[in-house]
């Protein structure tokens, strides 16, 4: 953990007393110090200087948005309560759906599990072999029924990853209609299903297969970056990790972005 990180830790633990804490997560006698200790750990990074590599050492450098569902919300409620009292911007949420497991809402993904999910690393015969086998179904039990009823699309997990997946609202409205009018069956959403994951995820492993040892480190590398050059759109295919020494947290947690607000040079700043 950098110095920064670390301070911007401890100013946002003087901002919240134990009963405010108790209050927001439901701590008891029984909790342990670890379970209330680690609040300010989770906020931390809603401000830029906890990262002076990246953005320097101004608090007010970047404003914050964080996606995340619904059980992150009272950490960072308590955040927004306590950045103007550190001096920074309160972050702002995009609180999204949970996503269900492959074998429907009452369960969960489980890594012990791998029919409860599909994995970036799986092939496309596991990812079809996955989803007709495992995907809950929100069909009818016959094909009478389902052409006179309809699909469920409360329930049929197909049609809730596509609503994850497809990016096509035009295409994703015709499913929809298609499978709860009875028109489609529970085996042809499956289907449209397999088609969107399969190239998505080949397209994930080919990108990782080109990662290497020198790009992993580059990116872990508390180098001071250019601030200005990491906004933006990026124009054709990632460049080449810059060759040199590799700087890492040890002992220069303090360089900071060049061209940040407030000043930024690359050489070390405070905290």
């Amino acid at each position: 953990m950098c110095t920064p990180f670390y301070v911007n830790m401890l100013k946002i633990a003087k901002c919240v007393t134990f009963n405010q804490a108790r209050g927001i997560f439901g701590f008891s006698g029984e909790s342990n110090i670890g379970q209330i200790g680690f609040p300010p750990t989770q906020a931390a990074p809603a401000f830029p200087d906890c990262f002076p590599h990246l953005f320097g050492t101004n608090k007010k450098s970047l404003r914050c948005l964080i996606p995340c569902a619904i059980d992150q919300d009272p950490y960072f409620r308590m955040t927004r309560d306590a950045a103007p009292r550190i001096g920074g911007y309160k972050p702002a949420l995009v609180e999204s759906r949970f996503f269900p497991a492959l074998k429907g809402e009452s369960g969960k993904m489980s890594a012990s599990d791998p029919s409860s999910a599909i994995y970036v690393t799986d092939t496309p015969k596991q990812i079809k072999d996955k989803v007709n086998k495992y995907a809950f179904s929100g069909g009818q039990l016959t094909v009478e029924d389902h052409r006179r009823l309809g699909g469920n699309l409360d329930v049929d997990i197909s049609w809730k990853w596509l609503n994850f997946f497809m990016d096509d609202d035009e295409a994703l409205e015709k499913i929809g209609k298609a499978y709860s009018s009875g028109q489609m069956l529970s085996g042809e959403i499956k289907q449209e299903l397999i088609q969107c994951l399969t190239p998505m995820i080949v397209s994930h492993q080919t990108a990782r297969a080109a990662v290497t040892e020198a790009h992993v480190d580059q990116f872990f590398s508390t180098a001071p970056r250019d601030f200005g050059s990491m906004f933006g759109d990026l124009q054709g295919p990632a460049p080449a990790p810059v060759s040199g020494e590799v700087v890492s947290f040890q002992g220069s947690e303090m360089l900071v972005a060049r061209g940040a607000p407030g000043g930024g040079d690359g050489r070390h700043g405070g905290a």
